[in-house]
């Protein structure tokens, strides 16, 4: 396999942006910057020209990193990586499992300091700074971050793998607006974080379709959500004490099994639609009683999956590196919570 500008640019310690300029013969490049690019591509050939021997097969060191954040999803994430241990291996992929509190400026950058020896990053990201900083700094590494399940479309990350999730929330707005059918009342919308890019998107989504096409419902957000099923089934108890015309609640990230318990147990859920993410064996069984309404859910196993292989195809510059499927987002009812 010929060395890549991945390759080259890591060899040189330089971005791949500036390996292109120095191949294009760019006259704007410092000398002593195109003799580093020249002198590691020579070096990279020199050691794929094993003439009689079989070739070597490569393998690839992924790292994944997630939020250090108290959530069901995040940990459900985890096990996934876990279990796709035999996947990773039929792909060559060496993977290795993080967890960053993101929310200290000065341990991302530490941490950041520790990814550059991989060469690919898999990252949940959390929306700061210092996070954008990370992808920065693995990008002039040559060091492809591909971002997963929540976006930072504002940083240099190579891609974006899973769900639209604004689709996913207007998806959410059209089923709350068909269900409630002509009610008038106030439609809550509880997100666990607003650091957390797929949830803001969720809750645009569904806000938008609300403005658009259900006149007659209004909506208020409730940002910083309790994920915790026994925090937001009492947070939820405070929502209806406040919103006596409370009609709907649209659950954007974690929580939705303690808020369909507490409606159940106080007798609210029938004047109530429900609806949040994530089948799980407890909200399969909520939605089969009719505490739960709609569930919305994504493929993590499979997200993860193509997650890593977009990374090495970025490593191999694969064209179509991009052309990673977009995928579709699924949606659960009483009729088919078992399916």
């Amino acid at each position: 396999m010929p060395a890549t500008r991945m390759m080259i640019a890591r060899r040189a310690g330089v971005s791949v942006a500036t390996v292109d300029r120095v191949l294009r013969d760019d006259q704007a490049v410092r000398p002593e910057t195109a003799d580093r690019v020249h002198l590691a591509l020579a070096a990279l050939r020199d050691e794929r020209a094993s003439r009689g021997r079989p070739a070597k097969i490569n393998t690839y060191r992924v790292a994944f990193v997630l939020p250090q954040v108290n959530s069901r999803f995040i940990d459900h994430v985890e096990r996934n990586i876990a279990l796709s241990a035999s996947f990773f291996r039929e792909h060559r992929i060496i993977p290795s499992l993080y967890r960053c509190d993101f929310t200290t400026h000065r341990d991302t950058i530490a941490f950041a300091e520790q990814m550059i020896d991989y060469d690919a990053l898999v990252l949940v990201p959390l929306d700061y700074p210092a996070v954008e900083r990370l992808v920065e700094d693995m990008s002039d590494a040559g060091v492809p971050v591909v971002t997963v399940f929540s976006d930072l479309p504002a940083s240099r990350r190579a891609a974006y793998v899973g769900v639209d999730n604004r689709i996913a929330g207007r998806t959410a707005g059209l089923l709350m607006g068909r269900f409630l059918g002509a009610r008038i009342g106030t439609v809550a919308i509880l997100s666990a974080s607003s650091r957390l890019h797929d949830q803001l998107e969720r809750r645009t989504g569904l806000s938008q379709v609300l403005e658009e096409d259900f006149r007659n419902l209004r909506w208020i957000a409730e940002p910083d959500f309790a994920e915790d099923d026994d925090g937001a089934g009492l947070a939820v108890q405070g929502l209806l004490a406040r919103y006596q015309d409370l009609v709907g609640v649209y659950v954007t990230g974690g929580g939705i099994s303690g808020i369909a318990t507490a409606l159940q147990e106080s007798g609210d859920k029938a004047r109530l639609v429900l609806i949040g993410h994530e089948c799980t064996a407890e909200t399969r069984a909520q939605l089969s009683e009719r505490a739960i309404d709609v569930i919305l859910d994504q493929d993590v196993r499979g997200i993860v999956h193509w997650a890593g292989l977009a990374a090495i195809n970025f490593l191999n510059d694969v064209r179509g590196a991009l052309a990673i499927p977009t995928p579709e987002t699924r949606i659960y009812l009483r009729e088919n919570a078992h399916a």
